[in-house]
């Protein structure tokens, strides 16, 4: 396979660090990092190119914490400041996404555009209409997958596509700056994904595996035969001990589709039918329940999405078919700020939503002109209200307008001051 090189200053073109910045913040334009990246934009992106140019840029210090997913385990998050380093993943992805596009497989749906959930889905599906080759499933995951991720078999693997000395520099640094490749950054996604292309060439091309489909460290694996299934598991951890220094979970299992039906991707397939994770279905519902007026319609236009691709449509009618006051057009007077008190030490390394703020003279030093900064915050799906005479919050939200409500951060505690992230 022949090596791409001569590509690094494609990264630090002032165009393309100005689009990743464009990219970096689709969404999240409210959230405190890029508010006060934007009070010095240009000159910051200057500074970007000039460090990219001339191979200066380091890391960040990470900002490490620990949060609950859907599914109910813990994972520990590795959060970068908005500039550079966002900002500088974007621009690196800008150039190497279709590079590592091109080493996947077809049948690899995480990260990929055009190649997410659903187009998996459909792939799985149309495997399935075989169902004499389909009968059984190889259903097997890799423990602790992201940080297990040996850096220096990464290194390896990236100079097996790339041979530019200036990029393999840089991403060397990236992906010695934490253990493992940590979740939370933008490209850890990316070369994680890559990490596993290697494997999935000789799934396909050694062993002539004919359906396998794998989402991130998510893999499975049809054939008529659980011998052979049985066989190849063994086969993958060999694999995968010997040149990636992996393990499988201890929960693969061989089993017949018919009966259990394959959990995968948010859905579990059988061969004449596809129905909703139960997760999902208990999440949507319980989401719909809570949420009121605009965020209620998006999360019943997502739900309709992911219901469009499996044999639900009845529960979809149950759970979204009665209209709320809210959303019948009708504006009221915003009603006061609501929620339970709770000390500000305890929602410090936790992602909040900051829904609305209110800046009042403290009743306790009214006299020396102090406010008191009242957060109306949501945090783990409940409203709360912190309140806090801390300087560095009530200077930030000075800088906020109250249309830029509401937007995500993390407060953290630094030398006895609280500010966000």
């Amino acid at each position: 396979m022949k090596r791409i090189g001569n590509i690094y200053d494609q990264i630090c073109d002032m165009d393309n660090i100005q689009s990743a910045d464009e990219m970096a913040r689709k969404g999240k334009k409210l959230r405190y990092g890029i508010i006060l990246h934007d009070q010095n934009r240009e000159e910051n992106l200057m500074q970007l190119k000039k460090q990219l140019t001339n191979t200066t840029y380091t890391t960040s210090p990470y900002h490490v914490f620990k949060a609950i997913t859907d599914a109910g385990k813990e994972r520990e998050i590795y959060r970068l400041p908005y500039f550079p380093d966002r900002i500088a993943h974007h621009a690196i992805m800008n150039v190497l996404e279709p590079y590592f596009v091109e080493t996947f497989i077809r049948d690899t749906f995480s990260c990929i555009k055009g190649r997410g959930i659903h187009d998996g889905v459909k792939r799985l599906k149309t495997a399935l209409i075989n169902q004499k080759n389909t009968n059984y499933c190889l259903k097997l995951d890799v423990k602790k997958f992201f940080p297990s991720i040996d850096n220096s078999v990464l290194k390896q693997l990236v100079r097996r596509k790339f041979k530019d000395a200036r990029l393999l520099f840089l991403l060397d640094e990236i992906i010695d700056s934490a253990p493992g490749v940590p979740i939370g950054n933008y490209l850890s996604q990316y070369l994680a994904n890559f990490y596993l292309s290697y494997f999935d060439h000789w799934m396909k091309e050694t062993k002539q595996v004919k359906y396998y489909f794998r989402y991130c460290d998510d893999m499975v694996v049809l054939s008529g035969s659980k011998e052979y299934l049985h066989q190849l598991r063994i086969d993958i951890q060999e694999y995968l001990s010997k040149n990636l220094n992996l393990k499988l979970k201890e929960n693969w299992q061989v089993f017949p589709v018919k009966s259990r039906g394959i959990d995968f991707l948010g859905y579990v397939f059988y061969h004449d039918h596809i129905r909703l994770r139960k997760r999902i279905k208990q999440s949507f519902a319980r989401k719909i329940l809570q949420a009121k007026g605009k965020r209620r319609i998006e999360i019943i236009g997502s739900y309709k999405g992911w219901c469009m691709h499996a044999n639900c449509i009845n529960l979809y009618k149950k759970l979204t078919g009665m209209k709320l006051f809210s959303e019948l057009g009708i504006t009221v007077d915003s009603a006061p700020m609501s929620g339970e008190k709770i000390k500000i030490n305890r929602i410090v390394n936790k992602e909040i939503e900051v829904v609305d703020f209110e800046l009042n003279a403290s009743k306790f030093n009214a006299d020396k002109c102090h406010k008191c900064l009242k957060l109306q915050i949501k945090i783990d799906g409940e409203l709360r209200i912190v309140f806090t005479g801390s300087t560095m919050l009530i200077q930030a939200v000075q800088k906020i307008q109250k249309s830029m409500l509401p937007f995500k951060t993390t407060i953290i505690e630094t030398n006895g001051f609280y500010q966000f992230t």
